[in-house]
């Protein structure tokens, strides 16, 4: 699968999401909530041939953490990270296709760490692509369109 492909595929479980679940943004539900509901019922059709896991935090088969080394203010050398969303192969770094991670417009906090940790996931876990999924939520849900900026 070509990287243009694994953003067709995601561009497309993100628009049924928002045609389907958009009550879930116009209440503003939590961020993981959402994450959750995109990644098991709308990418696991477009990705049919990989695992989609919500807040996947291991590494191989034998439980091992995931970690990156990344700045002092995004948490360090040797940070477990808890991606949003991530499509791969279990145990296989081979077959890392996307990561993902996700903000809400109602969320006030800087995204600077979740454009850093994708860089990190492409670099040091050998992830094909990264997304940084914007979505509108609460008052913006209606006004403001999704917004995904790619890392490949």
């Amino acid at each position: 699968m070509d990287t243009e492909e694994i953003q067709d595929r995601f561009v497309k479980a993100v628009q049924m999401f928002m045609d389907d679940q958009h009550q879930l943004l116009e209440l503003d539900a939590n961020e993981r909530a959402i994450g959750a509901t995109l990644a098991h019922v709308f990418m696991r059709e477009m990705f049919p041939y990989h695992r989609v896991d919500a807040e996947y935090n291991r590494v191989g088969l034998d439980g091992s953490a995931k970690r990156l080394n990344l700045p002092l203010e995004c948490g360090g050398d040797n940070a477990r990270v808890f991606p949003d969303i991530v499509v791969h192969r279990r145990g296989d770094n081979q077959e890392n296709i996307l990561a993902v991670e996700i903000k809400l417009t109602s969320n006030k906090q800087p995204r600077h760490c979740d454009l850093i940790k994708l860089e990190a996931f492409r670099e040091q876990l050998r992830y094909r692509v990264g997304v940084f999924l914007e979505l509108p939520a609460g008052k913006d849900f209606g006004r403001m369109d999704a917004m995904m900026r790619w890392f490949v």
